[in-house]
């Protein structure tokens, strides 16, 4: 799967010399954890999180304390420019989706800008990996059954079934066929594979399909 099918439109774009109050704002009425940041040119700055917007709007109360507080902190921010992070990890939309997941994770990144030449197209965030993992197997039969009756010529013999993700394809056995299933994989959002399995045969008396089975 490619970056592009996993991304989200970036639900607020701020700019450098907004108020870090009204970033903070802008943040809880579109409920977003983290938020794009542009220059005056309309390039990327940096990026910006609601723990980097409400850092310094808490201080501690010292009668709560059975001591002396220290000195008291630096003075608060007040534009986004101050506030964001400029180091930005940034991706693009023909890169691997699962290897830009696990790099998520594995560095804590809260999201990910993705750019085209330059402009930033979209962002892929934390929830947006979840969504993928979270996905129905349903969903995802639904999907693959659908592209494969538009990609395939003569589908009645293929069957689709969906675990936890893995697509099995059993009754495509021309290669032609399986290299058009077999492209699904980068383009349905949360397929983790497929595997193509081989027709079992019938046994007598037997009916049905597993209900996880979907015949195109």
């Amino acid at each position: 799967m490619l970056v592009r099918e996993m991304m989200s439109t970036p639900g607020v774009l701020l700019t450098e010399d907004l108020p870090v109050r009204e970033a903070a704002r802008l943040l809880a009425e579109n409920r977003c954890d983290s938020a794009v940041v542009l220059d005056a040119n309309g390039t990327l700055a940096g990026i910006v999180t609601e723990s980097d917007l409400l850092a310094d709007y808490f201080e501690a109360t010292p009668d709560a304390y059975h001591r002396a507080l220290g000195p008291p902190p630096d003075p608060a921010t007040h534009r986004v420019s101050e506030a964001m992070t400029r180091a930005v990890v940034t991706t693009a939309e023909g890169e691997d989706a699962c290897e830009l997941s696990r790099r998520i994770f594995e560095t804590r990144i809260w999201c990910v800008p993705v750019l085209r030449a330059g402009t930033v197209v979209g962002l892929v965030r934390r929830r947006d990996v979840m969504g993928l993992v979270l996905r129905a197997d349903s969903d995802i039969r639904d999907e693959v059954v659908s592209e494969i009756s538009r990609r395939v010529s003569d589908p009645q013999d293929v069957t689709v079934a969906v675990r936890d993700g893995t697509v099995e394809v059993t009754g495509a056995t021309a290669p032609q066929t399986r290299r058009s299933v077999a492209a699904l994989e980068r383009t349905i959002p949360g397929v983790r594979g497929i595997v193509f399995a081989q027709p079992a045969p019938a046994e007598p008396g037997e009916h049905g399909q597993e209900p996880t089975r979907a015949a195109i």
